[in-house]
């Protein structure tokens, strides 16, 4: 039991007390009565006792009933297809075909693997200030080009409302990862078969025509249709959201995409907890047979707090790191997307297939329950998995410079994965590149995919970034079927 609830517990039962003393009191003032010692040791004693035992009684049968009755906790109340510890029977498997990223710990998943094993933590920014006038700590991304953003997206934009810094800054961040990961799902072209005929001048004219029509290429059949999901925040106004979605449409289009093989849909966000469900109902849907959603999923989020405007709505609010404020958020911007698809890709030994698998969620736990819940929710994406926790080589999570973050996925990593050490293999996005809400979880996602195919071994992911719901996954590189017949010849 934590002080706090024990501090409550004693006040609750010293207000008890004094409500039936005061009561029995002004009663036996009111009437003149001369109270008896028995009277004086039931109403001053026994009445509270007894009730502070009938309101702990009362209090513990309405737990035992919502417990019997599988009561949701408000992360899963929501609607969402998420998976959790209770129905997350099997693994549902995406394959990472390819991601791109673009935030302040570098601009792709190797580099920012690197980086967050000695994580360069934001300074103070040389312009933005809080309500007080001072700077405030903000993690921005070095030589962003917005001109140029703004000049794109002129012509898909009414000239009210325009777009404020933050959503700039934001969208010059996801056109180069947009147009990498465009590029990365373009699929190749096929050329018919211009093979020359053997003979062919010695053949009738109509044996000829024939001859040509058997061997010539049959009709390549339509690509896959991709379907392109734009993580924005929901605070962004619709226009702007609309104007994003024919930006990108635009860029598919100039890249190569014919207008019907993608889709372009907006999925309006307000943290990382929205971006995993976001995936975790992408493989819902590819689970299912015969879903209208099948082929390629390509998944983009930007995101920027780096702007006086959204400062000083973190400062009124007191969720901005200041003085007084440890738990406080320090502004960040980052760009970041994932190709995902649910058909298992020809094995390249360069560069292997990557499985995203495993995926559950669960409540936050409090005070220093949190770490051993999310622990919990670790050791179940193993156990979904079926890998043992001393494969996995490293921890990738959304965790910030917050004590409260710090601590829960420090104890959650030494509870499920004794042997890796927090500190060193622990990487945290969050504390080198501030608050980056969405787009975390797909910079997460590129990190760890990196991290995973380097060292040939599962990579864990964890998300701390909610306050009421924390998220757990796993990537790992798909088995190379020769190498794994090779190994198992040798072994017998």
């Amino acid at each position: 039991m934590s002080t706090g609830a024990v501090i409550r517990g004693l006040f609750g039962c010293a207000l008890a007390f004094v409500a039936v003393w005061l009561i029995a009191i002004l009663y036996w003032s009111s009437t003149g009565a001369a109270p008896t010692t028995g009277q004086i040791f039931g109403y001053l004693l026994i009445v509270p006792l007894l009730l502070i035992g009938g309101f702990l009684l009362i209090r513990m049968l309405i737990r035992r009933r919502k417990a019997g009755d599988g009561t949701q906790s408000p992360a899963a109340a929501d609607g969402s297809t998420v998976a959790t510890m209770a129905d997350a029977a099997q693994d549902r498997v995406l394959y990472v075909l390819a991601t791109a990223v673009l935030t302040r710990a570098g601009n792709s998943g190797d580099a920012i693997a690197q980086s967050l094993a000695q994580p360069d933590r934001p300074s103070l920014h040389p312009i933005l200030r809080d309500q007080m006038g001072l700077p405030v700590f903000a993690a921005p991304v070095d030589d962003i080009d917005l001109e140029l953003v703004r000049a794109s997206m002129a012509g898909f934009l009414p000239r009210s409302p325009g777009l404020v810094d933050a959503q700039l800054r934001a969208l010059a961040l996801l056109e180069p990862v947009a147009e990498e990961l465009l590029y990365a799902a373009l699929p190749p072209p096929v050329e018919p078969s211009e093979a020359p005929l053997a003979d062919s001048g010695t053949l009738h004219p109509h044996a000829m025509h024939h001859s040509r029509s058997s061997r010539a290429a049959a009709p390549a059949a339509l690509a896959p249709l991709l379907s392109i999901r734009l993580l924005l925040p929901a605070t962004w106004p619709d226009p702007v959201r609309r104007a994003c979605v024919g930006w990108l449409s635009d860029k598919a289009a100039a890249i190569g995409f014919a207008g019907d093989s993608f889709s372009v849909g907006i999925e309006p966000v307000t943290g990382a907890a929205d971006a995993w469900r976001v995936i975790d109902r992408v493989c819902h849907a590819e689970s299912r047979d015969g879903t209208h959603e099948s082929g390629d999923h390509l998944l983009l989020a930007a995101y920027s707090l780096v702007d006086e405007m959204a400062v000083d709505r973190l400062d009124a609010t007191r969720a901005l790191l200041v003085s007084g404020n440890p738990e406080g958020l320090i502004p960040g911007e980052a760009a970041a997307g994932v190709l995902l698809s649910a058909t298992p890709q020809p094995h390249d030994a360069e560069t292997p297939a990557l499985r995203l698998h495993g995926i559950v969620h669960g409540p936050a736990g409090q005070g220093r329950s949190a770490g051993h819940s999310l622990g919990e929710l670790m050791e179940h994406t193993l156990g979904i998995a079926e890998v043992q926790p001393k494969q996995v080589g490293a921890v990738f999570s959304d965790a910030d410079h917050r004590p409260s973050r710090s601590i829960e996925i420090a104890v959650a990593i030494t509870a499920c994965l004794p042997e890796i050490d927090p500190f060193e293999q622990g990487r945290h996005l969050g504390i080198a590149c501030g608050e980056t809400g969405a787009a975390a979880t797909l910079a997460v996602l590129s990190a760890a995919a990196a991290q995973a195919r380097a060292d040939n071994a599962p990579v864990m992911v964890a998300s701390v970034a909610d306050r009421e719901v924390r998220y757990a996954a796993l990537v790992s590189p798909v088995p190379n079927p020769e190498l794994s017949a090779a190994t198992a010849a040798e072994t017998a």
